[in-house]
């Protein structure tokens, strides 16, 4: 419990009043769903768009009502105008600040919100991937850098030897390029990953995402079983034509991450490519 909540409670307990007591729960409620309603819009500026669910894990984690909570304050952003809701092609919504929450977030946090009226969704299933991976990593301490905040330019690193990351996560002095798959790529495309990581990874000089964080690692994420698949081989391929090292291969994560048509995951699978993935297929 916050010291403010002791605080609040102490007072009460010394107060003989019915009334003040009664009083006072509300107020707190008011000054909580604020700054839940705050931290909302912060959110929606980070990531371009949410669903209510993801907006339920960041803002109430593992609430038992999150989802809920979630959505009862969006219909009240809503019904304020200071959210949008969008429909997605193939079922569910997604939700981007309006001009008037823009205007909110500017005003209580100084930053440079605009209106997602006009955000393209892109491939939603694409970008709900990179949402999942990074409000995960949020949620277990790591500071992230959102897809749409790189591709809007609000990155130390939008593009990388012509490659541009679905998020990258920063901690314990190191940062961890993400890396969404959720379709097949050419075999040209899945090169430019691998030669992306001989490049990066494993070398005596690293190459700093920020001045404080050295690019240590690339995770890939898939949606779907044959599209790592794919990714496998073509850093098998590369192994066996001298074009990538073991140490490399160990700096690789993978994980698949199956994404609903309404953007829900199911439970992710976490390994390392060079031992989960290489080792036992040799």
């Amino acid at each position: 419990m916050s010291n403010d909540n002791l605080s609040l409670f102490a007072q009460a307990a010394l107060t003989p009043s019915l009334d003040c007591e009664a009083e006072a729960t509300p107020l707190d409620k008011r000054i909580v769903g604020e700054r839940n309603r705050l931290t909302l819009c912060r959110y929606l500026h980070r990531f371009g768009w949410l669903t209510s669910r993801m907006i339920a894990r960041l803002v109430w984690g593992d609430a038992s009502q999150a989802w809920p909570m979630a959505r009862r304050t969006l219909k009240a952003l809503q019904d304020d105008c200071m959210v949008i809701r969008r429909a997605l092609p193939q079922g569910g919504d997604v939700y981007l600040l309006s001009a008037k929450g823009a205007r909110f977030l500017n005003e209580r946090e100084g930053v440079d919100a605009g209106s997602g009226q006009g955000l393209a969704l892109g491939n939603p299933v694409h970008r709900a991937c990179s949402n999942w991976v990074l409000i995960d990593a949020l949620r277990n301490g790591w500071e992230v850098i959102t897809e749409h905040e790189i591709s809007t330019d609000r990155s130390p690193v939008r593009v990388l030897d012509g490659k541009q990351p679905d998020g990258i996560l920063l901690g314990e002095g190191e940062a961890i390029w993400v890396e969404c798959e959720n379709a097949w790529k050419s075999i040209n495309a899945r090169k430019s990953i691998v030669t992306f990581c001989s490049r990066h990874l494993d070398l005596d000089k690293m190459t700093m995402i920020t001045p404080d964080y050295p690019l240590r690692q690339v995770t890939v994420v898939a949606t779907n079983m044959d599209a790592l698949r794919h990714m496998a081989a073509s850093f098998q391929q590369a192994y066996r034509d001298h074009a990538i090292r073991e140490g490399q291969l160990q700096m690789v994560n993978v994980a698949l991450l199956p994404i609903s048509r309404s953007l829900v995951p199911s439970e992710q699978v976490d390994g390392n490519l060079w031992s989960d993935v290489m080792l036992p297929a040799m």
